[in-house]
């Protein structure tokens, strides 16, 4: 059994224990500063796509280092920035203030040395790349892809939106975008106003939306959760990366059919 951070009072960590998880942690530089990482102990080929994942305003926790650790089981090499400087919360309050207290284009930055770092690792400089945020995190994948990154794939969990077609204009990467109906955080509208300001602008879009669902639906983590939506969603995005990333994995499957490990459904905490 996983262990989960069991109060809920601020706590600062480091990430050398990040290694725990089955991966290792890695430093890199952007902006001016180090940056820790926790990258994925790849099976296959470290040659393979990359995927950048960008936790959510909890921090870079075990559940962020499991999304890594199923990814790569998968075969992505995958890399996870820590954005907060080791800074870890289990509560809700506390962590809406982290999220307020991060600066988006700081962010931006860190994320793309994350992409750089990845196509820098054994040398592949050709490495096709994909962004997958959560929350806050989902919103900064949309902003790396709007502020000119080098990605071949862009997904965002319930991260904050652009609702006009000028909003969206600087977009290349496909978009996939997976949201709850009934999110507070993200509401319903600004969802369907994205969604059409894409399709009007011409990009390539794919939208998933739950009725009813609410914020942080697919961490396990969270009173939120919902497991057989986030098995859904697990699913879609894995099938839908398999197509965008077009990865040349050894025994890969057909796009559509199980091509790994999916999330086995978890008990909502208490």
């Amino acid at each position: 059994m996983r262990v989960r951070l069991a109060v809920a009072t601020f706590v600062a960590l480091l990430l050398p224990s990040l290694a725990a998880a089955g991966g290792e942690t890695l430093n890199y530089q952007a902006g001016g500063e180090t940056i820790r990482a926790y990258l994925g102990n790849s099976p296959g080929s470290r040659s393979s796509p990359g995927i950048v994942v960008i936790h959510d305003y909890w921090g870079l926790d075990e559940e962020i280092q499991e999304v890594v650790d199923r990814l790569t089981g998968l075969g992505y090499v995958v890399l996870a920035p820590d954005l907060l400087k080791g800074k870890l919360t289990a509560d809700p309050g506390l962590a809406q203030d982290m999220g307020r207290a991060l600066d988006e284009t700081r962010a931006v930055t860190i994320v793309k040395g994350a992409i750089d770092e990845l196509r820098k690792l054994d040398r592949v400089t050709n490495r096709p790349v994909a962004t997958i945020g959560f929350g806050i995190g989902g919103r900064v994948s949309l902003a790396t892809a709007l502020r000119g990154a080098d990605v071949q794939a862009t997904v965002l969990f319930y991260g904050r939106v652009e609702t006009t077609r000028e909003g969206v204009a600087p977009l290349k990467a496909p978009i996939l975008g997976v949201f709850g109906g009934g999110d507070h955080a993200v509401p319903e509208k600004d969802v369907k106003l994205f969604e059409a300001a894409l399709k009007e602008a011409g990009k390539d879009v794919k939208i998933v939306s739950y009725p009813g669902i609410g914020h942080c639906f697919m961490d396990g983590a969270r009173s939120d959760y919902e497991p057989e939506e986030a098995k859904d969603a697990w699913i879609q995005m894995r099938d839908w990366l398999a197509v965008k990333l077009a990865p040349q994995l050894p025994g890969r499957r057909a796009p559509g059919t199980p091509a790994g490990p999916e999330p086995a459904p978890r008990p909502t905490p208490p």
